[in-house]
């Protein structure tokens, strides 16, 4: 899978668990075109990154337990110089968990 695609999916299953609109585990795969096994493991790999993830049978939807946020960004040529280097684009990945005041 492209790295494009990936963090499509990644944005994706946020906007989901976000707004408390994924539905079961089943639909919430659905959704995202993947199977089960695979949307296990996504949600294994947000919780590793500090998402608090979890199932609300009440309202049939994956929510977050803290205040996790994805953000997906990149660092312009200039802030590139100050960390050694590098080509004019670089994709900074990340993804953080934020602290409740």
């Amino acid at each position: 899978m492209s790295l494009l695609k990936y963090i499509d999916r990644l944005k994706r299953m946020d906007d989901l668990i976000r707004r408390k609109a994924t539905g079961t585990p089943e639909e919430f795969a659905e959704r995202l075109g993947l199977g089960k096994t695979i949307l296990m493991e996504e949600l294994k790999e947000l919780k590793e990154l500090g998402a608090k993830v979890c199932y609300d049978r009440i309202i049939q939807s994956y929510c977050y337990e803290n205040n996790f946020e994805l953000r997906i960004g990149c660092i312009n040529s200039l802030e590139l110089d100050k960390i050694g280097g590098g080509q004019s684009f670089f994709m900074d990945f990340s993804l953080s968990s934020v602290l409740p005041n």
